[in-house]
């Protein structure tokens, strides 16, 4: 299995295990862009911090060909939506990264490590294998280690930012009878669904509380786009 199709098949769980997947879609308005002219490789600009146009070529560049190597045609929509969901995910990835330094979320090189050595396409006879690493980064991502380990990183504190968040909410047991009750309108089956509806109402929670979350985020987010075909 290549690099892109495990990231495509793991997506949500390398990048931003969520409750649900609502993260792409939030991003679609998230800050209301600011349309600017060309900065010299800057696609766009979070808070005053720049995001490399060159990278975002170089990706979008990538998804392109791996999606023409699974046999599909690339027409100019194709294009467009492949270049409008890398510019979702730079700015998530540069949004997230932002927040989790103000939380004071710390990931180590060794947390990065470890996240890189359990990577299919980094192994060799199911073991990390150096050589495998280095050869994909630079022959088929067209990127550094030091560029591949940095957004990595950024990743992990996306998820870790996500945990911490979530980590608070809460349920009681009398918020469970009284959501359950109000829910069917008896208690029959409660023992036997109690367990899976505690579950359902706690995920429910954690939902909300990121939905807020990500609008006071969004509250105070400044995005300046330097590109127009977006």
């Amino acid at each position: 299995m290549d690099i892109f199709s495990f990231f495509k098949k793991h997506r949500r769980d390398i990048f931003i295990v969520t409750v649900i997947g609502f993260l792409a879609g939030i991003f679609l308005g998230f800050g209301g862009y600011i349309r600017a002219t060309s900065a010299i490789d800057t696609v766009a600009t979070v808070n005053g911090t720049k995001i490399s146009l060159s990278r975002f070529n170089r990706i979008v560049n990538q998804n392109i060909d791996n999606y023409r190597e699974q046999g599909h045609e690339i027409t100019q929509e194709i294009t467009k939506s492949i270049k409008q969901q890398v510019f979702r995910d730079l700015l998530q990835e540069e949004v997230f990264w932002q927040e989790s330094k103000k939380f004071g979320i710390v990931v180590t090189n060794a947390e990065v490590y470890q996240n890189i050595m359990r990577i299919p396409a980094f192994q060799k006879d199911g073991r990390f294998d150096r050589e495998t690493y280095i050869s994909t980064l630079l022959y088929r991502l067209k990127m550094s280690p030091k560029e591949f380990e940095e957004s990595r990183k950024k990743q992990i504190a996306m998820f870790k930012l996500r945990e911490f968040v979530v980590s608070s909410v809460k349920i009681s047991n009398n918020e469970i009878v009284l959501a359950y009750n109000n829910k069917f309108g008896n208690m029959k089956n409660f023992e036997k669904e109690k367990e899976k509806f505690a579950q359902e109402l706690l995920q429910e929670k954690q939902v909300a509380v990121l939905e807020e979350w990500y609008k006071q985020i969004n509250n105070n987010l400044k995005i300046k786009m330097h590109v127009k075909d977006l």
